[in-house]
């Protein structure tokens, strides 16, 4: 993935060539590409590494040239994904004229929603932050919509799968709750701004992003603390249902098992009370009558005892 935009009328263009171009958007990064980015803007291959290792904490870094941010963000969730949500990282290199952006997943720089009022370089890069964070924001309401959802199947399963689809929520809230605090890190480091000089509409834009991203990691832990808190009582609700179900079919076997006695009593070669001899038109329907009083003795017992 290789794309150019530039900056116009307070949006991003799509750009003929990189001469011309404002943003850089890279991805999926061939050898050749990657030298170049080595050889010509001097960026190491750990810096380019870190950009797409979805285990690196989010930091800021200050070279002599171009500052590098590594941020956090979600990655796209299908329904492939089984509710597995997880995090992966992209970099920003700000360079004095033009803007790098090393991502594994394309970000939608042209939605005008997202993407506008855009009249620096700061400002893409702060829009490009508030985007990641808005991303945590959908996820975080898509994973309560799928607790609840998971809540109301829980109470009348007798299965774990639902319950360990509660455990991929969990883990991938905690995974959040990680990058999040990570972002946190480096917005307050943002804001010192050694190197980045920031306009006043860009300190309040940066602020901004600063408390979207604390209510954000405020949630994602809210969520978790919920779902670890109520992990154990879901498990007992299909204990419960295992169990009611258990009783039931024990009651069911008993009260099949009541008239199977009785019918296989009298079926003995032995001579039948009552007068109940052979060719008695009172033998079957004699049995017959016991085998229902038994039920209907066993659940009226049953009833009351309940």
């Amino acid at each position: 993935m290789l794309k150019y935009y530039k900056i116009e009328s307070g949006r991003l263009a799509v750009a003929p060539n990189e001469e011309a171009a404002d943003v850089v958007m890279m991805g999926s990064l061939s050898q050749e590409q990657r030298s170049i980015l080595v050889k010509e803007y001097e960026i190491t291959e750990h810096t380019i590494a870190s950009a797409f290792d979805s285990d690196e904490l989010s930091r800021i870094e200050y070279d002599d040239d171009f500052t590098t941010i590594v941020f956090k963000k979600p990655k796209n969730y299908s329904a492939e994904d089984n509710f597995q949500f997880r995090v992966e990282s992209f970099g920003i290199f700000i360079f004095k004229d033009w803007v790098l952006l090393l991502t594994d997943s394309d970000i939608p720089v042209m939605d005008e929603r997202r993407f506008s009022k855009i009249d620096s370089l700061n400002t893409f890069v702060l829009r490009v932050l508030s985007f990641a964070i808005a991303h945590f924001n959908e996820h975080l309401k898509i994973i309560n919509r799928i607790n609840d959802d998971l809540e109301q199947r829980l109470n009348t399963s007798m299965e774990n799968k639902y319950l360990l689809s509660m455990f991929s929520l969990n883990k991938g809230l905690i995974y959040y709750v990680s990058a999040l605090n990570s972002n946190d890190t480096l917005l307050r480091k943002l804001q010192l701004g050694r190197s980045l000089n920031w306009t006043e509409a860009e300190r309040e834009l940066l602020e901004d992003i600063q408390i979207e991203n604390g209510q954000s990691l405020q949630q994602a832990n809210i969520y978790a603390n919920i779902l670890t808190s109520m992990m154990d009582a879901r498990a007992s609700v299909i204990n419960n249902n295992v169990n009611s179900l258990m009783k039931n079919l024990t009651i069911v076997t008993i009260s099949i098992s009541l008239p199977t006695f009785f019918a296989s009593l009298f079926g003995m070669n032995v001579k039948l009370p009552f007068d109940m001899g052979d060719g008695s038109p009172l033998a079957f329907w004699g049995i017959l009558v016991v085998c229902i009083l038994s039920v209907f003795v066993f659940m009226n017992m049953w009833m009351r005892k309940k």
